[in-house]
């Protein structure tokens, strides 16, 4: 028993001394955050990091009728980002040389066709989800060396939701009220990654690299980010986590921002997507403005703050939503730093951004669930107090939300935006396809470009409507205001 105390004492410990020296480095964003150092149990198991002949075997994580997540009363926020980080760990376990989630997942394209990985990822993709023009580049340095280059991404999907993409979708086009109550089964997994040509690095030592195919031509290519989307119990919405490169751009400093000011964003080294000689603004992360080069990264792990005045002083408070934003960043950055701590090899480069789901306390079956993620349809992601998202529920990945971190639309400063304002996951991904129709079942992008493929669109009009329906989604959530 007195082991025990110890053991538990100095996990406290380890933990507080973790947030102080976290909290240290990054003085410039986070001091004046209130309860910014309060102290988070949220750590990384050793089992995560065991390994077998030199190669790490974590686990996966427990996701069905016997894991934390089966009962609503008792679940914390660090569960789920827990699962967030061991999913993680799992899909990059060592197989045969390579990580599993390349030998063991299906690749597909946004219509929902299978592609064949067998000369290297397939890259053809390169728009952002908010804009067929928002691209995200590499700066153009001054010298021309590195050269500019274009971020790709590929979508990998497990066999549990590929089969049941195939199962429900021609339903879906022939008859759609008879899928607005069908869920993804617990287990269904779906990724999302962003690539670039690995010679266009300054520093391509610290990244994944892989064989990948760009527009047919065989190129070496350096992971940049990871959206990890899965199914949990009483989750069919699905659990949406973010990884990324710890190294692609600078953090807004929230110090020098004021109520009424924003802070020009400005650096005093090169990063992959940012040229120390540049100035950036709101315009640099807005979508629609062109090709912006140098962008940054604006709310970290998605947890929305605020400039205030508490009495002739200017603060930085966490903004006021859905989720206790003291709780998740705290509990963010204390399991970053435990994984951190034990994680060996590439994958320690490589940082978790945060998480969004939706508190379903009280729906207790798929159906009831379905219903209640079918009658919040577009409005879903809305964060304002009271509401049932929870997380970090302003996530975003700095490569594939890069030009919504300041919200849709054109906001004209990064100091005015509010929570009514925020874009996170279910912003485009939700349960809406028009009026007419709804399913769980579209919270999967994958699934809705399968169905309009089996309906005759091509892959460039698929990403039309779904452009189409993010502004759609977007003017529909302005008319509730």
């Amino acid at each position: 028993m007195k082991t025990t105390k110890k053991v538990l004492l100095l996990i406290t410990l380890i933990s507080f001394c973790a947030c102080k020296k976290d909290s240290k480095e990054e003085k410039s964003n986070y001091t004046t955050v209130k309860n910014s150092v309060a102290v988070s149990e949220c750590l990384a198991p050793d089992n995560w990091f065991k390994t077998v002949n030199n190669t790490r075997q974590t686990p996966p994580p427990n996701e069905g009728p016997t894991s934390v997540f089966a009962d609503n009363a008792t679940v914390t926020n660090c569960d789920f980002h827990q699962w967030s980080w061991q999913k993680f760990l799992w899909l990059t376990n060592e197989v045969n040389g390579m990580p599993f989630f390349m030998t063991n997942l299906i690749q597909v394209n946004s219509s929902g066709q299978r592609l064949d990985p067998g000369n290297g990822i397939v890259l053809t993709d390169t728009a952002q989800a908010s804009s067929a023009s928002d691209i995200l580049k590499t700066p153009n340095y001054p010298s021309g060396v590195p050269r500019s280059a274009t971020v790709y991404y590929s979508i990998f999907m497990d066999n549990l939701l590929y089969t049941t993409m195939l199962k429900y979708g021609p339903i879906a086009k022939n008859d759609p009220l008879k899928v607005k109550d069908i869920t993804f089964p617990v287990g269904s997994l779906e990724l999302k990654t962003s690539w670039i040509d690995a010679s266009v690095l300054k520093n391509p030592s610290s990244y994944f690299i892989t064989q990948g195919v760009i527009n047919g031509v065989k190129t070496r290519v350096a992971l940049l980010g990871m959206h990890v989307v899965g199914v949990v119990e009483n989750h069919p919405e699905f659990v949406w986590a973010t990884f990324e490169h710890e190294n692609l751009a600078p953090a807004y400093d929230w110090s020098k921002a004021t109520p009424t000011t924003d802070a020009p964003v400005t650096s005093t080294v090169d990063y992959p997507f940012f040229n120390k000689n540049s100035t950036a603004t709101v315009k640099n992360i807005t979508s629609g403005n062109g090709l912006y080069t140098d962008v940054f990264s604006l709310y970290k792990y998605g947890v929305p703050v605020e400039k205030a005045m508490k009495g002739s002083f200017n603060v930085q408070l966490f903004m006021k939503t859905s989720q206790n934003g003291s709780e998740n960043l705290n509990n963010i950055r204390t399991l970053n730093q435990s994984v951190k701590s034990q994680l060996k090899g590439i994958w320690n480069n490589y940082f978790y951004n945060g998480s969004i789901w939706i508190n379903t306390a009280g729906y207790n079956t798929p159906q009831q669930q379905a219903a209640l993620l079918n009658s919040l349809s577009y409005n879903l992601s809305n964060s304002e107090p009271g509401k049932l998202t929870r997380g970090s529920i302003a996530a975003y990945n700095i490569t594939m939300e890069t030009y919504v971190q300041a919200g849709f639309g054109k906001p004209s400063s990064i100091h005015a935006n509010t929570v009514d304002n925020l874009v996170n996951c279910f912003s485009c991904h939700n349960t809406y396809y028009d009026s007419n129709k709804s399913s769980p079942l579209y919270f999967s992008h994958v699934f809705t470009g399968y169905v309009q493929n089996l309906q005759g669109l091509n892959r460039q009009q698929i990403k039309q409507e779904h452009v189409k329906e993010i502004v759609r989604e977007f003017n529909l959530r302005l008319k509730l205001k």
